[in-house]
This record gives C-alpha cells, sequence and structure tokens, in this order.
C-alpha cells in the first residue's frame, strides 16, 4: 500500500518514482491508490512530461512552480476562463489522461457525459466533471487503441460535438485542431528553429526573430502536428 511518505515533493509538486517495466495496468492500479491519499491529487505520469496546474493570475502560477528556471523540446500553457465546472486546481489545464500526455481546450463539447460514460466503460477514469478531460481521455484510448497523435485528433473529429480549439501534447510533439466551424480564434507561427500557437498573435509577439516566421492561422477540421525525431 502506498503512503503520503512514498511521495516526494518539489515546488508543491509530489513525485512517485516507480520502475519502467511495469505494465500499464499496475501503474493505473497505482495511480488510483495515489488518489486516495487525504490532500492528494494526481496530476499527471509519465517518463518525460511534467503537468503544472493551480488557480490563480497566470504571472503569480509560474513564479510558484519556478517556470523561467526549466527547459525543455516544448511546453503548453493555458490560462482558463471556467465555463463547464468549478474554479479549482483540477480543473485547471493541462489535462492529462494517460502517461507524457496533456491536452488544453479552448471552446465547449455538448457531449462530453456520453463520451465521458464510454470511456469510464473502456476503463478510464476522471477526476473532474469538465469537458475538456474528456476530450483529453478520447486522446489517451485511441492512442492506447494503437493511433497514431494525427489519427487519433482526426478521430475526434467525428466523436467529439461542439465548439473546440485543442492542442495536444506528448513526450514527442504536438498538435493542433479546431472544430469544422473554426469559430475559436487560433494563430501559429513557425521558423527553422520553432513553432509556436496562440489563441492571439500578441502571444507570440516576444519569440526570438517572430518578424521573420511564417505566421498563419490554423485550418478548421485540419490536423497539426509537430514531433521531434
Amino acid at each position: 500500500m502506498l503512503s503520503p511518505a512514498d511521495v516526494k515533493f518539489y515546488q508543491d509538486q509530489g513525485y512517485l518514482v516507480v520502475p519502467d517495466v511495469l505494465d500499464a495496468a499496475t501503474l493505473a492500479a497505482i495511480r488510483a491508490e495515489l488518489a486516495r491519499i487525504p490532500d492528494v491529487d494526481v496530476v499527471g505520469s509519465g517518463r518525460r512530461m511534467e503537468i503544472f496546474k493551480e488557480v490563480g493570475r497566470p504571472d503569480g502560477v509560474a513564479a510558484r512552480f519556478a517556470l523561467e528556471k526549466m527547459s525543455g523540446t516544448h511546453g503548453i500553457g493555458h490560462t482558463r476562463m471556467a465555463t463547464e465546472s468549478a474554479v479549482t486546481t483540477d480543473g485547471a489545464h493541462p489535462f492529462t489522461t494517460g502517461p507524457d500526455q496533456c491536452l488544453v481546450h479552448n471552446g465547449s463539447l455538448s457531449n462530453h457525459n456520453a463520451v465521458r460514460r464510454d470511456l469510464i466503460r473502456q476503463g478510464l477514469s476522471f477526476q473532474t466533471e469538465n469537458d475538456s478531460e474528456v476530450a483529453a481521455g478520447f486522446v489517451t484510448a485511441r492512442m492506447h487503441d494503437g493511433y497514431s497523435l494525427e489519427q487519433a485528433m482526426t478521430a475526434s473529429l467525428e466523436a467529439l460535438d461542439g465548439f473546440y480549439t485543442f492542442v495536444v501534447g506528448t513526450e514527442s510533439g504536438f498538435s493542433v485542431l479546431r472544430d469544422p466551424i473554426a469559430c475559436k480564434p487560433a494563430v501559429m507561427a513557425e521558423t527553422d528553429r520553432w513553432v509556436a500557437f496562440g489563441t492571439e498573435y500578441r502571444a507570440l509577439v516576444n519569440l526570438p526573430d517572430v518578424e521573420d516566421a511564417r505566421v498563419w492561422e490554423p485550418m478548421p477540421a485540419k490536423v497539426y502536428v509537430w514531433e521531434r525525431h
């Protein structure tokens, strides 16, 4: 049995190191056991990706977790205006429902309750009533079935009803998808050194050499994927 003593903390985030050879069922059991420890919420798992969630102003959250000291190949952040569930740490983005996977979402899903019930029957578990967590769970389920990230995102066009822009991160890259109507704003920029996504262009203006970047609005119902090799 696990206890709070098994969890090590850094910057208010807990870490539990387990052998890399553990199978998916055992890892799921460990996650469920951790969730039963009082005052402990499981926000992520995996070998490469770190998940940080909190309520508050973006600058305060960034300072609390010392984000300026971190480095990596890619990162995803989202400031949420709550519409579908309570303003809590669990309800903050990004959502993760599988190892080294996360999703942020701008929009609203109309069939998330039905999709959640179907995913629970498939063995997934959820920590909130948030529609974005359901979208994350759908991508996780499809990739567990052997889909690539691009295929999983494409499948969501048929399975998920509503309006949305999704950004999904994995250990090897990230993907962007807008719904067929594309009523939520989105902009992308790319150079030979980097690729970036934002809801508005002003989120990108401080990137290095952005004046030389190719800047465009993602097309509706088109999956964009970038992965490191």
